[in-house]
């Protein structure tokens, strides 16, 4: 189910593509047509004039609230820079789709340009859809922008009704577009060969309610937005029940990853990492986590006579999903 992007022109050229990689995008059920060639890590040395190719990806953690049938976010571009870049940054040139400065050391580099909707919550438990990718001088970059049309942004409940900015339901930072910073776990190399960039969209933790139901006064958009690289992460995942173990499954329940040592109360966002929910077998699966010691809190849905409960202690390590993460709602 991914959303192939074949750059135009001599992109492609010095690319090839090996079974392993074949497998990986196979399974990830990402549709490419080169070797995605970035790696995080320290600064590296190239030759002068090197370059490397970034592949990109977005997926979501899913929109916790049950009464939300699509919400789709519009994607302009994915733009990229070798020096670090503050949210102001990020909004200066949002409008220029044209002619990027390709010199990503003095200014924003354009690395993908899908201009297209996504449902995110069609990106759940680690799916991902392949965003696109570009040839690029080697080196570390240090910063990361989306940029987003909300006017062609929306959500839409399960009752048919829509949020939008223009209908004053969504309240967005800024009319028609907003350029919003990925938070990276570190920055991005991109060397000869290496791995793929996640974003993460984070809809748990980008929307606030305005009222006391979504549908009453609408949402505030927040955007919290994660870049990770593929390889060096791990996922979590696991089963909630109410009473006991071997209770009922808890659907819709929200699960957020938080930092190690968080108690169940802690509300502060800065130490909840990611967030998704339960489907309606009571499963959940969190990926894209760095390599941690996390605590895992699940939340039953509102009218659920369940209380809250926290696993204190899940290690996450690179390239594994840490499975039996259960927890039972009291």
């Amino acid at each position: 189910m991914g959303i192939p992007f074949l750059p135009p022109g001599p992109i492609l050229d010095c690319m090839t593509i090996s079974p392993k990689l074949l497998r990986t995008l196979a399974a990830a059920v990402i549709v490419s047509a080169a070797t995605t060639i970035l790696a995080c890590g320290s600064d590296n040395t190239a030759p002068a004039g090197a370059s490397g190719s970034l592949s990109l990806a977005i997926t979501d953690s899913p929109f916790p609230f049950d009464s939300v049938a699509r919400a789709d976010i519009f994607v302009v571009r994915i733009d990229g820079k070798l020096t670090d870049a503050d949210s102001a940054e990020a909004e200066k040139g949002k409008d220029d789709d044209a002619n990027r400065n390709s010199d990503a050391s003095k200014d924003w580099v354009t690395i993908a340009t899908p201009d297209q909707s996504f449902n995110l919550l069609d990106l759940q438990g680690g799916k991902t859809t392949n965003l696109g990718q570009k040839t690029l001088a080697t080196g570390t970059y240090k910063a990361f922008r989306l940029i987003l049309d909300t006017d062609k942004s929306s959500v839409t409940l399960k009752n048919g009704k829509v949020l939008t900015g223009a209908n004053g339901l969504i309240k967005f930072p800024s009319a028609g577009r907003s350029g919003v910073k990925v938070q990276l776990e570190q920055p991005v190399s991109v060397v000869a060969n290496g791995t793929q960039m996640v974003i993460d969209f984070d809809l748990g933790k980008s929307f606030v309610l305005r009222g006391k139901t979504i549908g009453q006064n609408g949402l505030l958009f927040k955007p919290v937005i994660r870049g990770v690289a593929r390889d060096l992460t791990g996922g979590i995942t696991g089963t909630v029940h109410g009473g006991s173990a071997t209770g009922a499954a808890v659907a819709n329940a929200s699960v957020e990853v938080l930092k190690s040592g968080s108690a169940l109360g802690d509300t502060v966002s800065a130490d909840i990492v990611a967030t998704t929910k339960t489907d309606a077998a009571g499963a959940y699966t969190v990926q894209f986590l760095m390599p941690a010691s996390y605590a895992v809190r699940a939340t039953p849905p509102a009218g659920s006579a369940n209380s809250a409960a926290l696993l204190s202690s899940v290690v996450v390590a690179s390239g594994k999903t840490t499975a039996g993460s259960d927890i039972v709602l009291p």
